[in-house]
């Protein structure tokens, strides 16, 4: 059985911080939510309304972690990395991370995530998917995590591989669009048995 904790726990790996969303988070993910590219490649809607951004917080996360169905975490730097970079309580908003889809009897997730616009391309999704599979696999007994990526997403495959995650193959047709068009998505995994801690 997987171990679950009695609230999201705080992960700390150099500058980097994986802490459980707050109040002041609301904003920074609707704003970042505005980027077309986050509804295009992951499961946020279209159109998100700071009502989404309220809802997310306050009920769809704790609900699933009550559920022990998902844990969300705001991944953030504590250094200024650019001009137009989302700021909460100090600190840089890189974007939210989570272990979802979990079957706890098959000690199994999905990794999920995205980064705000103006913090890609440094390495930072890498790092944060490192830091979450460590302690998935270390503290909570995990003993795989997949990853799910639109097959034209090509950012984010780099950013499983990075990670340390291998391919296993293209899912034809696995999701619906929404506009009603089936999608390709690449299947990723890291599994603790193969897992080098970073």
């Amino acid at each position: 059985m997987i171990w679950w904790p009695s609230e999201t726990p705080t992960i700390q790996y150099g500058q980097f911080t994986l802490r459980p969303l707050i109040e002041a988070d609301i904003d920074a993910i609707y704003q970042s939510c505005q980027d077309p590219l986050i509804p295009r490649f992951t499961t946020i809607a279209e159109n998100f309304t700071m009502e989404l951004a309220q809802a997310f917080v306050h009920e769809k996360t704790p609900r699933l972690f009550t559920e022990r169905k998902a844990i969300h975490w705001a991944l953030t730097i504590d250094k200024d990395v650019s001009p137009a970079a989302l700021k909460v309580a100090g600190e840089t908003f890189l974007g939210p991370f989570s272990i979802h889809g979990v079957e706890d009897h098959n000690h199994i997730g999905e990794i999920g995530y995205w980064l705000n616009k103006d913090v890609r391309g440094h390495g930072y999704g890498s790092i944060g998917c490192q830091m979450v599979t460590n302690f998935a696999f270390e503290t909570l007994g995990f003993r795989r995590l997949a990853g799910i990526v639109d097959a034209d997403n090509e950012a984010s495959k780099k950013v499983l591989l990075n990670a340390g995650y291998a391919h296993e193959g293209l899912m034809k047709s696995r999701v619906t669009g929404s506009d009603g068009n089936q999608i390709d998505m690449d299947l990723f995994a890291a599994t603790s048995n193969n897992w080098v801690s970073h």
